[in-house]
């Protein structure tokens, strides 16, 4: 390309004759009329939608999947029997949280967001802390905080969040656009 052909290509204007317009009218959309076979279809799926919401269903089969992908079973269906009951009697209080972060794992990722080895993290790296680990902080945060009760925190956290994930519990910043 030329200097000359290239000058005259920045130097182009917008063409007036191919601007487009919305030809929709707001009283068109206000006509539309649904048949009661329709609307009896939109309304099932509003209340589905609203019953899957409300039970967090979503969230929970989402639990139970990364939990049987992260042991990679020979017998997934096997597993995921066990993984329910296991879920059932931590629930009734009987036994031990199936959570989807061992201990070992939460110690590494608090280690990880403590590279100098200094035993403490500030409130913006344990912000990060539970936002990696998909948890909500539900107290106000110190400026900063001994590693190991971050760790206690964290493992109540997660306890807590499947606790209510098994009842069923809205959690308390849920939003309609997190569920999936």
């Amino acid at each position: 390309m030329d200097k000359h052909t290239k000058d005259k290509t920045l130097e182009l204007e917008p063409n007036p004759e191919f601007i487009y317009a919305c030809t929709c009218f707001e009283s068109s959309l206000e006509n539309v009329t649904l048949s009661d076979h329709k609307k009896r279809i939109l309304n099932t799926v509003s209340q589905t939608e609203n019953y899957l919401r409300d039970r967090r269903i979503p969230e929970l089969i989402r639990f139970l999947l990364s939990k049987v992908l992260a042991v990679e079973s020979n017998k997934p269906i096997l597993y995921l029997e066990k993984l329910l009951d296991d879920c059932m009697l931590f629930r009734a209080g009987v036994g031990p949280a199936p959570v989807l972060f061992e201990d070992r794992h939460l110690e590494a990722l608090v280690k990880s967001f403590d590279p100098g080895h200094r035993g403490w993290l500030t409130a913006g790296q344990i912000r990060k802390l539970y936002a990696t680990l998909g948890l909500l902080i539900k107290e106000e945060l110190p400026d900063i905080l001994p590693c190991e009760t971050i760790l206690n925190n964290v493992k109540e956290a997660q306890e807590n969040e499947l606790f209510d994930l098994l009842l069923g519990r809205p959690t308390k910043n849920t939003s309609d656009d997190t569920l999936v």
